[in-house]
């Protein structure tokens, strides 16, 4: 709950840098992981239904914000 408020006073660059950062490295391990388990159907189906689950989710919260660096937070 903190983090919307720490980004909303923080400036711009830093509030990108802090935003980008952790999906850079969660794309980087989700990469290792899919190629992993590339072989097994499953567990790319389940990889599938979560990530458009939450860009659909987070599309839906993002829209009730009013202030732009607050999504960012939420990300």
């Amino acid at each position: 709950m903190w983090a919307p408020d720490i980004y909303e006073g923080s400036p711009t660059p830093v509030t990108t840098v802090l935003s980008i950062e952790p999906k850079i490295s969660i794309s980087a391990n989700m990469s290792c992981v899919y190629i992993v388990a590339f072989y097994g159907g499953t567990l790319q189906q389940i990889f599938f239904f979560c990530s458009i689950a939450s860009m659909i989710l987070g599309a839906l919260a993002a829209m009730a914000q009013t202030k732009v660096k607050r999504p960012l937070a939420g990300l």
